[in-house]
């Protein structure tokens, strides 16, 4: 028995999903805020849905979502070398996502965050600190993919930054207020609000990055489908 799968027909499938989780986690929101400890269920929900929770749906959902873009961007690199062109940049990205899925999957950056926290006794320094880093290293890649980025289609490049940006948006800026509101006000109405929308723009960014990559998929190697066989 095989089954097809248009890659084309993901992005409505993300964003369907995006919204379904988007709603279940407002609704997680509301039940922590009236949340009786003696409510079993309610406790399921939220743990299940919250967008600040770890190893739970959404985050398996974005874990998903790396490990598409990390797929579909080797499925370039291959086809770029098998027709004997630069396939090594692409190859760069992949491995990127890559180690952002592993990174989603078992939270490494939370744990470090976490641990340094704790052992320094400040809430925000190494977290700071690693932002820091991210941004320099972001900046390096940046700079060394100068050369990539001049040579590609102007719609993908354009889908690409588009997509970074939003994906950075929430990753990085709403991130950061997300910290200094929970520091100081603590779980708090705000801070639920604003990591809502931090886990949201960066679903919805990593959505519109693995939709170009297939517009370009298909417009470089015609209709790619995903084949099971059982």
């Amino acid at each position: 028995m095989k089954f097809f799968i248009p890659t084309k027909k993901l992005f409505k499938a993300f964003l369907v999903a995006i919204l379904l989780l988007l709603i279940l986690n407002i609704l997680s929101i509301f039940l922590a805020i009236n949340h009786d400890q003696n409510d079993s269920m309610s406790s399921y929900i939220i743990r299940l849905f919250d967008f600040n929770q770890e190893a739970n749906i959404p985050s398996f959902f974005s874990t998903l979502q790396f490990l598409t873009a990390s797929l579909l961007l080797l499925i370039i690199a291959f086809f770029k070398k098998s027709n004997g062109k630069k396939h090594l940049g692409w190859l760069g990205i992949s491995l990127l996502f890559f180690l952002l899925m592993l990174d989603e999957a078992v939270s490494i950056h939370e744990f470090l965050i976490a641990y340094f926290q704790e052992k320094y006794h400040n809430s925000l320094l190494f977290y700071y600190i690693s932002l820091l880093v991210f941004g320099l290293i972001l900046a390096g890649t940046a700079l060394i993919y100068i050369p990539f980025f001049n040579h590609l289609n102007k719609k993908l490049l354009i889908g690409m930054l588009s997509s970074m940006g939003i994906f950075l948006l929430g990753a990085i800026i709403f991130e950061s207020i997300g910290n200094n509101v929970f520091d100081t006000y603590g779980l708090s109405f705000g801070y639920r609000l604003i990591y809502t929308v931090e886990e949201t723009l960066e679903m919805l960014g990593l959505a519109i990055f693995i939709n170009i990559l297939n517009w370009y998929i298909g417009v470089k190697m015609q209709k790619i489908s995903i084949v099971l066989t059982v």
